[in-house]
């Protein structure tokens, strides 16, 4: 492990609360990979065989189906992933793929086991954690329901930007059918929901994104709500209409 890998270690919600001489003890085990992109971590259906802190790069989590595949979500230095498959030595419900080439922190899933059952930090750690996430799919549960393509891309781009005012770009965490895939959405639903965004100054291509006005996109997600329809477009006045409820397509890792 390079002395350069241990900040983002230290900074995972996983292991925040650990003093630092009893966190280096406990990393004892571990050992910190470089892995390409397309490098795969786990396996869906595949007990893992160890947990993963991403220390650098990006990582992706698939779930796949019948020859098909979409990303449900992405974690970046600092983020720990597949903790309740490893703590409940479980199949993990989705395949892990790098994104892009990085460094990865390897704890072999017995010792991280053991260490949870007899360290009551990572204990607490480990149930931040996982209250993270259920906050998390929760909230991708909602926009899944209530939240056109449009309006679920224009809360990605808000995401993505950096702070301030007037005109910025962003820049997607992938390509299109990655981004696709990540919003719940095919992707010409997607080429449709950036289409939704244009008249609102939305513009770019490939993963580079242009928003001529961060205030105009800040004002269109703010004015979603229960009442809006999935008709509605930027510029668009809302025609009262039933709303339809969508099936739940995502699970937990």
């Amino acid at each position: 492990m390079r002395r350069t890998d241990l900040a983002p270690i230290r900074r995972a919600r996983l292991l925040s609360g650990l003093p630092q001489r009893q966190l280096v003890a406990m990393l004892g085990p571990t050992f910190v990979q470089t892995l390409p992109m397309g490098a795969v971590l786990c396996r869906q259906g595949e007990k893992p065989e160890f947990l993963h802190i991403v220390v650098s790069g990006r990582v992706g989590l698939f779930g796949e189906w019948a020859g098909d595949e979409a990303l449900v979500e992405m974690f970046g230095p600092g983020d720990a992933f597949i903790v309740p498959a490893v703590v409940l030595d479980l199949p993990a419900l989705l395949t892990g793929r790098m994104l892009e080439e990085g460094r990865i922190l390897m704890w072999p899933a017995p010792s991280f086991r053991h260490q949870v059952r007899s360290n009551a930090g990572l204990a607490h750690g480990a149930m931040i954690q996982l209250c993270d996430n259920w906050r998390l799919l929760i909230g991708q549960l909602k926009d899944l329901k209530l939240l056109s393509a449009t309006e679920r891309l224009a809360t990605l781009l808000l995401s993505l930007a950096p702070p301030g005012a007037g005109a910025v770009r962003a820049r997607l965490p992938g390509n299109r059918s990655l981004v696709a895939g990540l919003l719940g959405v095919a992707p010409q639903s997607l080429s449709r929901a950036f289409a939704g965004l244009r008249p609102i100054g939305v513009s770019g291509g490939g993963r580079e994104v242009t928003i001529a006005d961060i205030g105009r996109l800040r004002e269109f997600t703010a004015a979603r709500g229960p009442t809006k329809t999935k008709e509605q477009t930027p510029g668009r006045t809302p025609r009262a209409t039933k709303r339809a409820s969508r099936p739940l397509i995502r699970k937990a890792a």
